[in-house]
């Protein structure tokens, strides 16, 4: 009987020993894993980061961007303006130089004026 019970024993410890094996194993691997979690964790985080400063540099950007086009807007808002006074002027001086133009075309149908060349013979 004790030899049945130094094989059971052996039995049970040979089962002990590979279950134990089994779970160091089982146990690595999720070191393992873990491992590779953490190092995929960090990229992700470094990624992020990158990101971040990526969408900080584009809002720096966009800002910088936006204060130009509200300035180029405001110069073109004044141009505008002016161009509209010149154009009135413009009109205006269009108009003074038609009138002036009727007048001297009146003051010449008056007068007939002819020009005479004198020569000596």
């Amino acid at each position: 009987m004790a030899d049945k019970l130094g094989l059971a024993v052996g039995d049970d410890t040979t089962s002990i020993m590979a279950l134990l094996e089994r779970v160091a194993g089982i146990i690595d691997n999720v070191q393992t894993c873990q491992t590779r979690m953490e190092e995929r964790q960090l990229e992700l985080e470094n990624s992020v980061k990158t990101i971040q400063e990526d969408v900080v540099k584009l809002t720096v950007n966009h800002a910088a961007t936006s204060s130009t086009v509200d300035k180029l807007l405001e110069k073109t808002r004044k141009v505008s303006c002016h161009i509209k006074d010149v154009r009135v002027r413009v009109e205006n001086q269009n108009i003074r130089v038609k009138k002036v133009e009727t007048t001297q075309e009146e003051l010449l149908a008056k007068n007939k004026f002819r020009v005479v060349i004198y020569q000596d013979e």
